[in-house]
């Protein structure tokens, strides 16, 4: 597990173009996010914050949340492929919690596939619980999200 020289920030609209190009590594070729949505996420501070990570300068993962009322919702967990299952994407949803409860949020909560088993043993070890599954919600695969919350 990588810890001690891991650095994060709060990302600026001028990490757009890498957030892509992780992006691109970690989903082969292609972004699931256009520019347009990440500029969108990015420019509302007030409704959400996006994370980044950093090891020895070089941004190895970020994630974000946006908030809806009282939750926190993660909007993207993404680590590059050659830093995954080394604890980073632990250590970002760790950050996305301090500032959910800086934002006086009472809960978070997450859409994943429902074939990520790796990434929903993680959330459960987190403590999110399953509460619903969203049928055909990943559109290019028309796979089911199951649906997680925590309460903060």
């Amino acid at each position: 597990m990588i810890e001690a020289d891991l650095e994060f920030q709060i990302a600026k609209i001028t990490d757009i173009m890498a957030f892509q190009q992780l992006l691109k590594n970690v989903y082969d070729g292609e972004s699931p996010w256009s520019t347009a949505i990440l500029w969108m996420e990015l420019s509302k501070k007030k409704y959400g914050r996006y994370i980044k990570a950093q090891l020895n300068h070089e941004l190895v993962g970020f994630g974000g949340i946006r908030i809806e009322c009282n939750d926190a919702h993660v909007t993207n967990i993404a680590v590059l492929k050659d830093y995954q299952l080394q604890g980073i994407g632990t250590q970002i949803l760790h950050q996305l919690r301090k500032e959910a409860v800086k934002m006086n949020c009472l809960t978070m909560s997450l859409e994943v596939r429902a074939s990520n088993h790796q990434a929903i043993s993680v959330y459960r070890v987190f403590g999110f619980k399953q509460i619903g599954v969203k049928e055909n919600y990943y559109i290019s695969s028309n796979e089911d999200a199951i649906e997680m919350s925590l309460r903060l």
